[in-house]
């Protein structure tokens, strides 16, 4: 999605605030911002595709908001200060703040360089929390190997009865925790658990007698750890989680929590 200037500045989009710095009548120095955020508006178009933000120009000066609204405030700000060079301010979080309105300050030198500070920025000010675009850019800028990431699980059967637990029929619940502290809870069936469920269903006359089963968040061949950490590590491959799974399964709460402790 491109950056799109808020409504309240709903006269000109911001590609065409811009566009007038580079008229014949602009000066020199205005002509060389107008040129050098034009690129940095592009720029922000090819990195985010999916997620949208929001711009408010302050003289010069362009605002990158989360929503539509200038008043929910400010996160990020990036002014033109020379071809191709960029200063950067974003708002620190108050658990990280030292004093009310801390901000930390950058400078660009490059359009590359100024990609990696919004990047960053966007991340610490935490104005974009639980973006799965943002996250995926900031993990490969600090070359986290996502492919691979590290887990630990809790599985609900090596708790309750391991020794009689019925490894190839029966269900449980698990947890997964992220190094980043992402949490998840699941439940997981066995493919010869949904049959058991169907049979019990045609017995009780629950769910239409069987007609539909409202399913788990996961299936798997068995119930045992090395058949769940292959899964889980596969599932990881491919994209978050949540995203490939149901949504409900990441406790945003609890990452938030640990990321406080």
């Amino acid at each position: 999605m491109p950056i799109i200037r808020s409504s309240d500045q709903k006269s000109q989009t911001l590609d065409e605030f811009y566009i007038e710095l580079t008229s014949e009548k602009a000066t020199v120095a205005e002509q060389v911002i107008g040129k050098t955020m034009r690129a940095f508006i592009s720029m922000v178009n090819e990195t985010f595709p999916i997620t949208t933000l929001y711009g408010v120009t302050s003289h010069y000066s362009l605002v990158i908001q989360a929503t539509d609204n200038w008043e929910d405030g400010w996160f990020v700000t990036v002014n033109s200060i020379g071809d191709k060079k960029f200063q950067f301010e974003y708002k620190m979080t108050e658990e990280q703040s030292p004093w009310n309105y801390a901000v930390v300050m950058g400078q660009a030198n490059t359009i590359e360089e100024a990609k990696n500070y919004l990047i960053i920025a966007m991340t610490e000010s935490e104005g974009w929390t639980d973006n799965n675009e943002l996250r995926k850019l900031y993990n490969k800028l600090n070359r986290i190997k996502t492919e691979n990431p590290k887990f630990t699980l809790w599985l609900e059967f090596e708790e309750v009865d391991p020794i009689n637990w019925k490894i190839e029929n029966e269900f449980c619940n698990i947890h997964v925790d992220l190094e980043d502290g992402r949490h998840y809870g699941l439940n997981v069936w066995t493919y010869k658990f949904l049959e058991t469920v169907i049979n019990d269903n045609k017995k009780t006359g629950q769910n239409l007698n069987g007609l539909y089963q409202t399913p788990p968040d996961l299936f798997v061949k068995e119930l045992t750890r090395e058949c769940i950490e292959h899964t889980i590590h596969d599932l990881l491959k491919i994209d978050d989680l949540e995203s490939v799974l149901n949504p409900g399964i990441y406790n945003k709460q609890l990452h938030k929590l640990k990321n406080w402790l």
